[in-house]
């Protein structure tokens, strides 16, 4: 069903496109991600990552002359996850002190489809500049990463270290690391120059359990913001609202 949403959003999308007067443009930018973990009935303290994102973006008005518009885009987003890091102390039923701790680090490349619906300020015709927001779903389809486990435990002062530093095995099950698919909700706020420049800053929380058994002892949702420059590359030929 997601999937199937998915593709009528690009199909709604190019069937505009092909009675718009659009421009289409590259963008590129930094990105801040979180992704909760609440894995075996623990919450786990997180810390988010880094990343990037670079693509494609296209923006069709939605009729002549429109403040409205429609704008889908291709992004690779690179780097997105968190790391966590989980700690206990206990005995055992003979009194043998107990400890174990417990660090993941996950690193998750993606391509996303955010679909757009924005208003742009000022007059349509006038106006060489403007303010815009908008909101609309992102779709984000996991194709790779990478996922480091550090895991330690001492009975009465014996330690044993478990470290796996491997690419993510994507899907669901008890062999996997990180789901495949996601869906989420974004906002965006930016300015737009006469010459095709843009900046926007973004905000996206995705919905789905991101956990491979995905039940109730095992969840992780991830959110973004991001801050991103482009430029629409018809705009030099004559200025397009």
């Amino acid at each position: 069903m997601k999937r199937i949403l998915a593709a009528t959003a690009i199909c709604v999308a190019i069937s505009m496109a092909a009675q718009a007067q659009v421009s289409v443009g590259l963008e590129a930018g930094a990105t801040y991600n979180t992704l909760s973990q609440y894995i075996k009935g623990e919450n786990r303290d997180t810390e988010g990552n880094v990343g990037f994102r670079a693509g494609f973006n296209v923006n069709i008005p939605l009729g002549e002359e429109s403040r409205f518009h429609l704008q889908p885009a291709l992004i690779f987003d690179g780097n997105s996850g968190s790391s966590s890091t989980y700690s206990a102390q206990s005995r055992t039923g003979a009194g043998i002190p107990f400890f174990e701790s417990d660090s993941r680090d996950y690193r998750i490349n993606q391509l996303q489809v955010p679909v757009m619906f924005l208003f742009k300020a000022g007059d349509p015709v006038y106006d060489k500049e403007h303010f815009f927001f908008g909101l609309g779903p992102t779709f984000a389809f996991t194709f790779s990463g990478r996922y480091h486990q550090v895991y330690s435990n001492a009975l009465n002062g014996s330690e044993r270290v478990k470290d796996v530093d491997a690419p993510l095995r994507i899907g669901s099950g008890n062999y996997e690391d990180y789901a495949r698919f996601n869906i989420g909700g974004g906002a965006v706020i930016g300015y737009e120059f006469k010459s095709g420049i843009y900046l926007k800053g973004h905000y996206n929380y995705f919905f789905n359990n991101m956990h491979p058994l995905a039940d109730s002892k095992n969840k992780m949702h991830a959110t973004q913001a991001g801050l991103t420059l482009g430029f629409f590359f018809k705009k030099f030929e004559q200025y397009k609202y």
